[in-house]
């Protein structure tokens, strides 16, 4: 019997490369369990830039993947019975029919209509903005100008609409704001003053988030990212540390407002992704963000066995549904 293959699907080209993943080591090493846990449950995994598919042929006509402790390029045709998009959420729009057509040969997870309506940290504010701080669009300087007045915070926060990793976030006083350089259109959110992490949790003056992960819309795992001291970003690619936090820890407060939130997203059965949330020092919750291509890189660090089994168990039911 022909084992199950999956591919997860970026979209540049490294194939001239030694290794992939070569500047981000903890990603890498994330996706290098995957494989090895893959081949423990029977399953090829493999990772493959969606240049080198070929939608005729329903096939990669190549791919990396991990073997015996080692990246090797498979350089034959494989037929995938399962494509995993890690896309970068900004090709989203561009690529949305293409995958689309792929995804009538071959199930994609996420599904693109998913991934083209959640990733967009406008489409987010619009579809759950009464979980979410103040927020507003802003098409270029004079209406930035306009949003900061509307601001009701000293601070305020201007987002690029895709991405990850902390990345093109300006965070500053109003009156600083307008220095920076930004590729418009941003989105512009109220800056929320949270200074004592997740309640019952953190440590004192601690600035922490709270990022729940699901896969298909089950909780799998929670974890607090911390700034490191004289930031305010919690991402791990700004230099923040994360450590898991048990369900048990969980405020009831953000448990009632994420099921709401899931709720909404349930009409897609089949999804990965995490909620980003903090608190105001009043303890109350707010979603900050989502992410339909959350990292496994922190999971691989700081996850136990039980947890990253659980994840990879559930992400493989999707080939039997």
């Amino acid at each position: 019997m022909r084992k199950k293959n999956i591919v997860t699907v970026y979209y540049g080209d490294d194939w001239k490369k030694k290794t992939p993943l070569e500047s981000a080591p903890p990603t890498r090493e994330s996706f290098e369990d995957w494989h090895e846990r893959g081949l423990r449950h029977g399953i090829e995994m493999y990772r493959g830039s969606i240049k080198w598919y070929d939608k005729e042929k329903n096939i990669f006509k190549k791919a990396w993947a991990y073997r015996d402790k080692k990246w090797i390029k498979i350089k034959k045709p494989i037929k995938p019975d399962l494509i995993f998009d890690k896309i970068m959420g900004k090709r989203n729009y561009e690529l949305l029919d293409f995958k689309v057509e792929v995804s009538k040969k071959t199930k994609f997870f996420n599904n693109p209509l998913f991934r083209v309506t959640v990733d967009n940290k406008l489409t987010q504010y619009l579809i759950l903005s009464e979980y979410m701080p103040k927020s507003f669009l802003a098409n270029d300087k004079k209406e930035l100008k306009r949003a900061i007045e509307k601001v009701k915070s000293n601070k305020v926060v201007v987002k690029p609409f895709h991405g990850s990793g902390g990345f093109g976030i300006r965070i500053d006083n109003k009156k600083n704001i307008l220095k920076y350089r930004f590729n418009y259109p941003v989105f512009v959110q109220e800056f929320i003053k949270s200074e004592k992490g997740i309640p019952g949790f953190s440590k004192k003056r601690e600035v922490a988030d709270l990022r729940m992960i699901y896969m298909n819309h089950k909780l799998i795992y929670s974890l607090s990212r911390i700034a490191k001291k004289g930031s305010l970003f919690t991402n791990f690619h700004q230099g923040a540390v994360a450590v898991l936090v048990p369900q048990k820890k969980i405020p009831k407060s953000v448990k009632k407002m994420a099921r709401k939130i899931v709720r909404k997203l349930s009409v897609f059965p089949e999804a990965n992704y995490s909620l980003d949330f903090i608190f105001t020092n009043t303890g109350k919750p707010l979603l900050v963000e989502m992410n339909t291509t959350p990292g496994f890189d922190l999971l691989h660090i700081v996850g136990d066995e039980k947890i990253k089994e659980r994840n990879f168990k559930e992400f493989i039911s999707v080939l039997s549904k």
